[in-house]
C-alpha cells in the first residue's frame, strides 16, 4: 500500500489524483441530481405555494381521503409538464377537491375534479358491489329516487355493503383495533365518534400507504379502512349523488354544467374563470344512462319518442336534457343550471358593482312602497339573481305568491306561497299547469306581491292586468333595452295594451359585459315608466340612473317621478322623502362597511329595518347590530335557516377601495345628521322586541318623541 503525499496526491503507481477523483464524483452526482430533478418536474404536478400538509389535513388532524397522491394520479404524465396550478379548493371534503390549472402549452384554463383514485382491483370491486346493491336496495330511478330520504338511503348502502364485505370475507374487523367489532362500528371510528380518541387513533388504516403497489398488497387478505371508505364514497356518489359530476355539483362557484355529446368532455361555467373544460368524461352508454337517470329523478321520462326534456332536479337545479341522435348531431347531451341553496343579497350586488349603493336604496324604497318592477336583459345577465336579492325588500307583513317554471327563488318571508308549473302526464296536455293557470289561481289567494320567475308569453298580459288592479309585481324578461321591452310586450304574442303597460313602474336593464378584461354584470339603466301619450301613441319613459361604460360608474339623471308618487301616496314632505332614502343608504352602507354580507346578516337586518326602523338605526348608531343579529332572526314572520357550511362556501364579493371610501363618507354624514338622535340610547331589548311585531320599536320611538 503506497503512502500519500503531503499534497494529497498518490505515488506514481497509476492511480491518479484523489482530489480530482472526488471532484469528478461530485460533478457526476450533481448531474444525476439535476437529471432526477428534471424527471420529478416532468412527472409531478406543478402546484401552488399553499401549504399542502395543511390543505390535506382535516379539522380532526386526519389525512383527507383524497390527497396529493390522487392529484398526481388524476393528471396524466404528459400534461404535468405544462400544467401550472392557479387555485385549489375543496368541494366535498374530505373526498373531492377542485384544482384549476393554466396550460402554458394551450394557454387556457383547465378544471380538474380530483377524487380518490381506484386501483384496478378496487375498480372491479366497486363494479361488483354496485351490481349487488342494485338488487339489494330500491333504486329503479323512478319515484323512489326522489321520495326517499338521502340519509336513509345512505344508511342502507352502508349496511348492505357491510354485509357483502363480511359475507365475502373482504374486510378484517381486527384492523381497526381498540376492541371494536363489526364493519359499521369500525367505520364509525373513522369519524371520531369517540371524543377521547387522538387524531392518530382516529386515523384511517391504510391511508398512509404509498406508492400504489403498497396500497393493494397482492397477498392482502382483506381491505383496509381507507379502501372501504373510498368504496363507500363512490357507491353513495353513484346511487344518491350525481355520479361523475357529483363533485362539480358541490362546487358553489359553478353556474352551469354541460356535456355537448358523446365525444365531448364536461364543461363548466365558473363564476371567476368563465367557461372551462374539465377532466370529466362520460362513455356513450354511460351518458345515455345518466341523462335517463336525471330525467327520472326529476319525475319525468325521456325516450326516442320524447327526446328532449326540461326538468328540475331534486336540488332545485334546472336541466335541459336531450337523448340520442334524434334532434342532436352529436348525440345525447345535457345542460344543468345550478341552483344556489344560499342566494345572493343586495349587499352582494353593491359589492359587485352590479348596482350602485344609491340605486339599491332607491329600489328598496320603491319595492317597499308597492312599486312594480321588471328586470330585463340577455341570457346570464343576472336577472334572476337580482330579482331574488331585491325580494328581501318586500315587507314580511305582506302576502307573497311566487310563480316559476323551475324553482329558483328563495326568500325568507313566511307568508309566501311558492307555486311551480307542472307539465301534463298525458299526450293531450290534460292536467298541464302553466304560468297562466298559476297566475289565475294567485288572484284568488289575495296576494299583495306577485313574484314571477320569467315572462315568456300570454301570461304577461294577465300579469299586467293584475298590476292594474293594484297587485305589486316583480318579474324578469328577455330584452336588451326598454324600447325592446315595450315593443315585445305590446305586440304578438303578449299584446299588452299600451295604456295598461303604464301599470309597470320600473325597468332594470342588465347586461353581462367586460370591465378591464373581467366579465361583470351591470345594470345599464334604471328606467321609470311614466305615462301613455295618446297623441303620439307612445309610452313616456325616463332613465333615473344610467351606467357609464367609460368610467364604470353610475350617473343619476334628473328627478324621479316614482319617488314623487311615493311622497304623494305617503303624505310625506320632501324632507321626509330625502330622510327615508338616506336612512336606507345608511343601512346598506353600514352592512358593506362592516362586512355583514352573509344571507343571514343581510336578510335579518333588512327585514328588521322594514319592521322597525328606529330599532335598527339605534343598533347601528351604537355599533351593536352584529351582536344583535341572533335576536333579529327571531322575527316570527321571517324564516332564515341557511346551512352555515353552505354559507361558508358561497363566493361573496368584497367591496372595492372606492366603495369602502364611499360607504365611509355616508356613515360620516350619518354621524352628523342622523346618529345623534339614536346614539347612547339603551338597546338591549330592541332587537328581541322586533320579533314581537316592533312594539318595542314603537315604544322607543315614543320615548324619543317624549324626550324632545
Amino acid at each position: 500500500m503506497s503512502d500519500s503525499g503531503a499534497d494529497g496526491s498518490t505515488d506514481d503507481d497509476g492511480t491518479g489524483d484523489a482530489g480530482d477523483d472526488v471532484r469528478g464524483r461530485l460533478a457526476d452526482a450533481i448531474d444525476t441530481a439535476t437529471a432526477l430533478a428534471g424527471v420529478v418536474d416532468d412527472r409531478t404536478v406543478a402546484t401552488g405555494p399553499d401549504d399542502e400538509d395543511a390543505f390535506f389535513t382535516g379539522a380532526d388532524g386526519r389525512t383527507t381521503i383524497a390527497n396529493r397522491y390522487d392529484l398526481e394520479k388524476t393528471v396524466s404524465t404528459g400534461r404535468k409538464r405544462h400544467f401550472r396550478e392557479v387555485t385549489r379548493y375543496w368541494v366535498n371534503e374530505p373526498y373531492a377537491f377542485v384544482v384549476i390549472f393554466h396550460s402554458t402549452r394551450e394557454n387556457e384554463g383547465k378544471y380538474y375534479l380530483v377524487e380518490p383514485h381506484l386501483t384496478p382491483i378496487e375498480a372491479e370491486l366497486k363494479e361488483f358491489l354496485t351490481g349487488k346493491l342494485k338488487t339489494a336496495i330500491t333504486y329503479s330511478g323512478e319515484d323512489s329516487a326522489i321520495q326517499d330520504d338521502d340519509a336513509e338511503r345512505a344508511d342502507v348502502i352502508e349496511a348492505v355493503t357491510g354485509r357483502l364485505l363480511d359475507r365475502y370475507d373482504l374486510y378484517d374487523g381486527s384492523i381497526a383495533g381498540a376492541g371494536r367489532s363489526g364493519l359499521m362500528s369500525k367505520l364509525k371510528g373513522l369519524f371520531g365518534d369517540d371524543p377521547d380518541d387522538s387524531p392518530t387513533e382516529r386515523g384511517v388504516s391504510g391511508i398512509a400507504a404509498r406508492p400504489e403497489p403498497a396500497v393493494v398488497d397482492e397477498d392482502a387478505k382483506s381491505l383496509t379502512e381507507y379502501q372501504v371508505e373510498k368504496l363507500l364514497y363512490y357507491l353513495k356518489r353513484d346511487f344518491i349523488g350525481y355520479e361523475r359530476i357529483d363533485g362539480i355539483k358541490h362546487d358553489v362557484n359553478v353556474e352551469d354544467i354541460s356535456c355537448d355529446g358523446y365525444d365531448s368532455p364536461v364543461f363548466v361555467y365558473h363564476a371567476d374563470r368563465e367557461q372551462l373544460i374539465t377532466n370529466v368524461h362520460h362513455g356513450e352508454q354511460d351518458l345515455d344512462d345518466f341523462v335517463v337517470k336525471l330525467a327520472q329523478r326529476s319525475g319525468k321520462g325521456i325516450s326516442k319518442r320524447q327526446p328532449q326534456v326540461d326538468a328540475t332536479l331534486p336540488d332545485g337545479s334546472r336541466a335541459q336534457l336531450t337523448l340520442g341522435y334524434e334532434v342532436s348531431d352529436h348525440g345525447t347531451n345535457y345542460t344543468i343550471r345550478q341552483f344556489k341553496d344560499v342566494p345572493f343579497t343586495p349587499v352582494d350586488l353593491i359589492n359587485w358593482h352590479t348596482f350602485s349603493l344609491e340605486e339599491m336604496a332607491y329600489i328598496w324604497l320603491c319595492i317597499e312602497n308597492n312599486k312594480s318592477m321588471l328586470f330585463a336583459g340577455g341570457t346570464a345577465s343576472g336577472k334572476t339573481t337580482s330579482l331574488n336579492a331585491v325580494s328581501l325588500f318586500i315587507p314580511s307583513k305582506a302576502k307573497i305568491v311566487s310563480i316559476e317554471d323551475t324553482r329558483e327563488l328563495e326568500i325568507p318571508q313566511r307568508n309566501w306561497v311558492a307555486s311551480v308549473t307542472r307539465p301534463s302526464f298525458t299526450g293531450d296536455e290534460a292536467g298541464d299547469i302553466d304560468e297562466f293557470k298559476l297566475l289565475e289561481a294567485a288572484l284568488r289567494q289575495r296576494p299583495e306581491y306577485i313574484v314571477m320567475g320569467e315572462i315568456r308569453g300570454e301570461e304577461g298580459r294577465t300579469l299586467f292586468q293584475v298590476m292594474s288592479t293594484g297587485h305589486t309585481s316583480l318579474t324578469t324578461f328577455h330584452a336588451d333595452n326598454v324600447g325592446e321591452v315595450i315593443k315585445r310586450f305590446t305586440t304578438d304574442p303578449i299584446n299588452v295594451s299600451k295604456t295598461m303597460f303604464t301599470a309597470l313602474d320600473l325597468v332594470s336593464i342588465q347586461t353581462a359585459t367586460r370591465v378591464q378584461g373581467q366579465k361583470v354584470r351591470r345594470n345599464k339603466a334604471l328606467t321609470e315608466i311614466n305615462y301613455y301619450d295618446a297623441e303620439n301613441d307612445e309610452i313616456n319613459v325616463q332613465d333615473v340612473y344610467q351606467w357609464q361604460a367609460e368610467t364604470d360608474d353610475y350617473l343619476k339623471l334628473g328627478t324621479s317621478n316614482t319617488l314623487e308618487s311615493i311622497k304623494f301616496d305617503r303624505g310625506w314632505s320632501q324632507e321626509r322623502l330625502s330622510e327615508e332614502l338616506f336612512q336606507r343608504k345608511v343601512v346598506l352602507a353600514y352592512l358593506v362597511d362592516r362586512g355583514l354580507n352573509t344571507y343571514t346578516q343581510a336578510a335579518a337586518t333588512l327585514q328588521a329595518f322594514i319592521n322597525d326602523p328606529e330599532a335598527i338605526l339605534t343598533l347601528i348608531a351604537n355599533d351593536r347590530l352584529e351582536e344583535s343579529l341572533d335576536d333579529l332572526r327571531g322575527m316570527e314572520s321571517v324564516h332564515i335557516d341557511t346551512d352555515p357550511a353552505m354559507e361558508a362556501m358561497v363566493p361573496r364579493p368584497d367591496p372595492s377601495e372606492e366603495l369602502r371610501e364611499h360607504t365611509a363618507a355616508i356613515l360620516d354624514e350619518a354621524d352628523e345628521r342622523l346618529f345623534d338622535e339614536y346614539a347612547g340610547h339603551e338597546t338591549p331589548d330592541l332587537a328581541s322586541a322586533i320579533a314581537d311585531g316592533g312594539r318595542a320599536g314603537e315604544s322607543a320611538a315614543t320615548g324619543n318623541e317624549d324626550a324632545k
